[in-house]
């Protein structure tokens, strides 16, 4: 194949060259901080889209955020097809090229800009951010018709869904593969690194700067107890439905975002997390269907406090509606979210999950954490609002809500452990379990 070359917007730095010049349709590239990735991929994007055969061709770069993709890659896409773009829409992030492809940007928290169109290459860049299951529910079928290609890039964030991807593509020869630390590619000199050493813990140089996976994720709430929990066996593929239990459902229910349900049983030995289902953009309507086709003997539907306000198209509350669709509704405690999580940490060692069927709501749960000041450069106590939150936020529920929770010792050593003695789990169960609202769904069921 004949060297890249890429007029005078792009130099390419040497560890990218085999990448420029790759013919394989898949490709993962691991890149410390700093080390140029994304202008790389973008510079990469339009090249392709310069070369193309296909006619109407179409290409996309998707960042976790939209914003994201329009801070971050927007001017650099505007840079490298400046004086060749036959058109730049800066309302829609879109640039048309002279042989009639298109180059646009998203963002993965917004899917459904995704659903229904065709793609003959995509970016993803920080995969890590990203929703697991964009890939192969929303980005993969775009590509199946006219076998387009794919790009995975990041820097890691523990072992998570594009750690996983990293990997399978690492053992797969049709796969194009980079892993580029700091210590190896001199984009940063030895005085730039030990600078970067100095004001930065070890597990975080290593994550950042030297590639490494196994890091300690800094600023999550749960990713060192599902590390463990993983290593212990607690979370893998394994059949834990027991059809002669019955079930119950704790939901996170988003109004103008993404709702999420947790599906589990108890059992003498533990909670059997058997189940997990998440989606945006949907009406009740989606989730009752959901629930039904499902075919599981709920015990209990766990609905969050806000779900007995009335909604403006309806006229009546979340929880009326799906009384009246046969559930048997209960509203959780209306506790503060640290109080929840503090919940959640005594409840996970308990817990077992089907890997199979809850694996986006595992990641949910690993990539939960917390804000980051950027004026500080520390991490604030309120947890971040993305993609992970409406898993987390459903998981939270189900931690308060769960009776093995509720009789679990509280440990000696827990002082994270905050809450009040007024509010202990057990009597928050017991509350909320005679509750009006519940007698009345009770008996409408």
């Amino acid at each position: 194949m004949q060297a890249f070359k890429f007029s005078d917007v792009y130099q390419p730095r040497p560890h990218f060259m085999d990448f420029h010049n790759r013919d394989s349709r898949w490709a993962s590239i691991v890149c410390h901080r700093r080390a140029g990735k994304t202008v790389s991929a973008i510079a990469d994007l339009t090249l392709k889209a310069l070369r193309t055969p296909k006619k109407n061709a179409r290409y996309a770069y998707i960042a976790p955020f939209y914003k994201q993709a329009k801070d971050v890659a927007w001017q650099y896409l505007k840079e490298m097809t400046k004086g060749v773009a036959s058109e730049t829409r800066e309302s829609d992030l879109r640039v048309i090229l002279p042989n009639g492809a298109w180059i646009t940007l998203y963002g993965a928290d917004n899917p459904d800009a995704l659903r229904g169109i065709y793609l003959d290459g995509v970016v993803l860049d920080e995969f890590g951010d990203c929703r697991p299951s964009l890939w192969a529910e929303v980005i993969l079928p775009t590509l199946a018709d006219r076998r387009g290609w794919a790009l995975f890039i990041g820097t890691p964030k523990g072992k998570n869904h594009f750690y996983n991807v990293h990997e399978r593509a690492k053992k797969d020869t049709s796969w194009f593969t980079i892993t580029l630390k700091a210590s190896e590619s001199n984009v940063l000199s030895e005085e730039d690194l030990r600078e970067m050493k100095a004001q930065m813990d070890e597990s975080q140089y290593q994550q950042e700067f030297e590639c490494d996976f196994t890091a300690a994720v800094k600023g999550t709430f749960y990713a060192d107890i599902i590390q463990k929990m993983e290593v212990d066996g607690h979370i893998k593929a394994q059949a834990l439905y027991d059809p002669d239990q019955p079930v119950q459902i704790a939901a996170d229910l988003g109004y103008s975002d993404s709702t999420a349900f947790w599906f589990w049983q108890e059992r003498p030995d533990g909670v059997a997390l058997i189940d997990y289902y998440s989606n945006q953009g949907q009406p009740l309507k989606h989730y009752i269907e959901v629930l039904k086709d499902r075919g599981y003997d709920i015990e209990k539907l766990w609905l969050p406090h806000d779900a007995r306000a009335k909604t403006l198209q309806t006229g009546r509350s979340t929880v009326e509606q799906l009384v009246d669709a046969g559930f048997p509704c209960a509203i959780t405690p209306n506790i503060k979210v640290q109080q929840g999580i503090d919940a959640v940490r005594l409840i996970l060692p308990d817990c077992r999950f089907d890997l199979s069927r809850t694996s986006d709501g595992v990641e949910a749960l690993r990539a939960y954490k917390r804000e980051f000041n950027e004026l500080t450069k520390t991490f604030r106590d309120t947890p971040l609002h993305d993609w992970a939150s409406d898993g987390s936020d459903a998981f939270r529920y189900f931690a308060l809500v769960c009776k093995r929770a509720r009789n679990r010792p509280r440990p000696v050593d827990a002082k994270s452990i905050n809450l009040p003695t007024e509010h202990t789990l057990d009597k928050l169960y017991a509350d909320n379990s005679s509750a009006p609202i519940l007698r009345i769904a009770r008996n409408r069921i």
